[in-house]
This record gives C-alpha cells, sequence and structure tokens, in this order.
C-alpha cells in the first residue's frame, strides 16, 4: 500500500479501513446468528446442509481475521498520513 497523497485521500483511505475491519469483525457473527437460527435443522440429519455449513465457516473464519488485519494496516497507514 502507498501513502494518500493528500487529506481527502487519507479521509477516505480511514473510512474505507473502518468499513473493512467492521466487515470483517460481522462475518463470524452473521454465521453464527445463522447456525444458531437453523439449529434445529442442522440436528435433524440433513448432513449435506451440515457439510456446506462446516465449509462456509471454514472460508469466514480464515478469511475475517485477514479482512481486519487489512482494515487495520489501512487505517494505521492513513491516520498517519492524516496527522502529517
Amino acid at each position: 500500500m502507498e501513502p494518500p497523497k493528500d487529506k481527502e485521500e487519507a479521509l477516505a483511505g480511514l473510512l474505507n479501513g473502518t468499513m473493512v475491519t467492521l466487515l470483517g469483525c460481522a462475518f463470524p457473527a452473521v454465521f453464527i446468528l445463522a447456525l444458531t437460527r437453523n439449529w434445529r435443522d442442522l440436528l435433524g440429519g440433513d448432513f449435506s446442509a451440515i457439510s456446506t455449513d462446516a465449509s462456509l465457516a471454514v472460508g469466514i473464519l480464515l478469511f475475517s481475521p485477514w479482512l481486519i488485519r487489512f482494515g487495520l494496516r489501512t487505517l494505521r497507514l492513513n491516520w498517519s498520513a492524516f496527522q502529517r
């Protein structure tokens, strides 16, 4: 990532970093909410649905920390450029 050239780009980068970080934090919460709402259906014996949900959970849980890390790096870079 390259630092922003002016304050407008720094402010836009702060907004983008905030949104990416919040999205990364929301992914696991949405998955847990979906799991709790469909708990009885999953226990009913539909094993294809369980495998699909498990594969989505693994993907989300691996992708979410990357999004959070990227968002925090973007925030740090743009905040330091905005202060200058």
